[in-house]
């Protein structure tokens, strides 16, 4: 969950709590340390940033209407929780064919109690258990596949594919350009020709586009996912061709534009990538696999995992280990050694 960063927190005699940002400007939030969750949400509210907001918003509503609303912060405990979660497996959101868990909504709530225990009450304990996240799961997803990248061939000829049946070459450059960097779909469509250095062949990634939820209208925004996500991407010799060829005919000072030289918006890049997808009878239908691929490939041929972290604008490795994983799973050299001990021939 983003919110603004607060550096130094003061408790007063009559225990309000006063925050300050980094530079020492007070912010405001006058209630006590033991208020209902109701209130914590309010003003938690204030904090997030809009593409957050958005993404919380349905899930903020089952805390709102729940009988955790009222309770204060010192009162939820383990018990509590397991008669909310009983309370969201009778809510009528759980007849929903395409509703499998209420991960989503511990997962707000953790965060939320996260929020109260490192900013406004240090001996606060966050009850949530390993029971708690079992008892949030009533249909199991399928488990996903475990080679969950395009292969190399499979790319080429999804990228053919678009280049071919789409009008606008943007689709195709964007799904090179975000399988040879690992950039997210945001900051690809908010990268400006400024950016972009074609003799050293690197691009700085500054800034990000973010889609409403609803009107699925894009905004530039001039922020990153997180600090570590501005950083700078090496560019490929075939790619800074592609980049010269498309800047010759720019309408705009973005490198990835829709027809008319605006912002994309995220439905039409969706509905470009799966039609590829679907008529190639390939499985993926997220713009995000692309990402995955980047990774994947960058840990079998460098297996240096610190450098495709940075690459990514990853905050923490345990984010890179999770492409490990996959990596390791296709690791035929790993098989062959084992079968060469257990079968030596003399």
């Amino acid at each position: 969950m983003k919110t603004k960063k607060l550096f130094l927190i003061y408790n007063n005699p009559d225990d309000s709590i006063i925050l300050w940002d980094k530079q020492g400007k007070e912010i405001l939030c006058s209630w006590a340390t033991d208020t209902p969750i109701s209130e914590v949400l309010k003003d938690i509210e204030t904090r997030l940033m809009a593409s957050t907001l958005q993404k919380y918003k349905s899930q903020l509503t089952y805390l709102y209407s729940s009988p955790l609303a009222n309770m204060k912060m010192s009162e939820i405990k383990g018990v509590k929780i397991v008669g909310w979660l009983n309370w969201l497996k009778k809510h009528p959101t759980i007849e929903n064919k395409g509703r499998k868990s209420f991960v989503h909504e511990l997962k707000l709530l953790s965060n939320v109690l996260n929020w109260y225990r490192n900013f406004l009450n240090e001996d606060f304990n966050v009850p949530i258990t390993k029971k708690h996240k079992q008892m949030c799961v009533f249909k199991q997803n399928k488990p996903r596949r475990p080679d969950y990248y395009i292969r190399p061939e499979d790319a080429k000829a999804w990228v053919e594919w678009l280049k071919e049946h789409r009008s606008n070459p943007s689709y195709w450059k964007l799904a090179v350009f975000m399988l040879s960097t690992g950039a997210r779909v945001g900051e690809a469509c908010g990268l400006k020709w400024e950016e972009v250095d074609l003799e050293k062949g690197m691009a700085r990634v500054i800034r990000r586009v973010r889609w409403d939820h609803h009107t699925k209208e894009a905004f530039l925004e001039e922020v990153t996912k997180t600090n570590q996500s501005a950083r700078l991407l090496m560019l490929p010799e075939k790619l800074k061709n592609i980049f010269r060829e498309t800047k010759k005919k720019a309408k705009s000072d973005l490198v990835f534009t829709d027809e008319k030289g605006g912002l994309i918006r995220y439905n039409a890049i969706q509905s470009a990538f799966n039609a590829g997808f679907v008529a190639l009878k390939l499985p993926w239908r997220s713009t995000h696999i692309c990402r995955h691929t980047y990774a994947t490939i960058a840990l079998m041929t460098t297996k240096n995992i610190s450098a495709v972290q940075a690459s990514l604008g990853h905050t923490e490795i345990r984010m890179t280990q999770r492409y490990a994983k996959t990596v390791a799973l296709l690791n035929h050299e790993l098989g062959e050694k084992t079968f060469s001990v257990l079968f030596k021939t003399k």
